[in-house]
Parts: structure tokens; C-alpha cells; sequence
């Protein structure tokens, strides 16, 4: 996986719903509207994914984030297409490729305070060729890049092979499966 964390933030989430409503009298006088309930903080954002997706993904992202050695202020997931991948990758890091995920870290002290961007077209192509889903290979994704902001590196094959265990043991800590040390993706 390649990961570098950079401290520039990615913006432009273009699918959020407006607050609130246009139309009046959505509630009747003699009721009182329920708070709105407070914010986790965290944001994931695609208008390549479905509602359904983005739900599944953030209940599982939500699971893991109290498992992690850092708390967490902030975490915005964009998942984006090869083309803006190819952009931010290029732009950030002068590769002209596509990557899997890019984190821009705010802070490395304190909480956790990201911009994440994963590529639907990386995950599609590592699923198929690995036997698994999709949104599997995007939630490893985005463990990935929330464990580089815990410190945790894979530039070398013992470091890489410590992360990719850590990823795999949250899955499972969440009742999920694991994904990058798979069988199937065994070399």
C-alpha cells in the first residue's frame, strides 16, 4: 500500500446533504424536534458509492476508531476515481500514477486530524484480483491510512508486515474479515 501522509487536506466533497429543510411545517407545532445528535467527528464522502455503502463503511470505520492508540478530533474520507487519484498523487507526491490511498495529516500530536482518499478504481481492481469485495479493500483503506497517523509505517518488509497484521487484527476485533493477509492475497 502506499501511503504517504502529507498535511494538506483534500476538499470538495460534492455529495453532503444540506442542512436543513426548505419545506415549513415539517413539524407540528405541538411537538418538539428531537437535538441533532452530536458529531463524531467523522466525514465520508463519495459520489461513487451509494447511501447504503457509505453507511456500511462508516458504521465499520466508526468501530475502529476507539481502537486505535490515538483519539481522534477529525477524520474526512473522500473515495475518489483513478482520475482524481492520479491528480492528488501527482500533485502531492510527483507520481503520475494511481494509489490506493493518500492521508494529509493535520497534526501528528493529539488527536487524530485527517483527510483520507481512497480509490474505488484500486479497490475494485485489488478485489477482483484477490476474491473479496470492494468496500472490503476500501475499509482496509481506510485503516491504513488511519494507522499511519498512529505511527505505523510500511516502507520496509518488516514494518509493512507489522502494519498489515495490526490492519488485520482490527478487522477482526470489529467481527470482520481480513483482508490484506488473506489467503488469497498471499504471495
Amino acid at each position: 500500500m502506499n501511503t504517504p501522509c502529507s498535511s494538506q487536506p483534500i476538499r470538495g466533497c460534492d455529495d453532503q446533504d444540506e442542512p436543513g429543510s426548505s419545506a415549513e411545517g415539517d413539524v407540528p407545532p405541538e411537538r418538539t424536534p428531537r437535538p441533532a445528535p452530536e458529531p463524531t467527528g467523522l466525514t465520508i464522502c463519495s459520489s461513487l458509492l451509494g447511501k447504503r455503502r457509505i453507511a456500511a463503511l462508516t458504521e465499520h470505520v466508526e468501530k475502529i476508531l476507539p481502537l486505535l492508540p490515538r483519539g481522534m478530533a477529525r477524520v474526512d474520507i473522500s473515495v475518489i476515481n483513478d482520475a482524481a487519484m492520479i491528480d492528488l498523487h501527482t500533485r502531492w507526491h510527483g507520481l503520475d500514477t494511481s494509489t490506493d490511498v493518500i492521508t494529509f495529516e493535520a497534526s501528528t500530536e493529539g488527536p487524530i486530524d485527517v483527510d483520507i482518499a481512497i480509490c474505488l478504481d484500486e479497490a475494485d481492481r485489488a478485489a477482483q484480483a484477490h476474491c473479496h469485495s470492494a468496500d472490503d479493500e476500501l475499509l482496509l483503506y481506510v485503516v491504513h491510512g488511519l494507522l499511519h497517523c498512529c505511527g505505523f509505517d510500511d516502507h520496509d518488509e518488516t514494518t509493512a508486515a507489522a502494519m498489515h497484521a495490526e490492519e488485520d487484527r482490527l478487522l477482526a476485533v470489529i467481527g470482520h474479515a481480513r483482508v490484506y493477509m488473506s489467503e488469497e492475497r498471499k504471495p
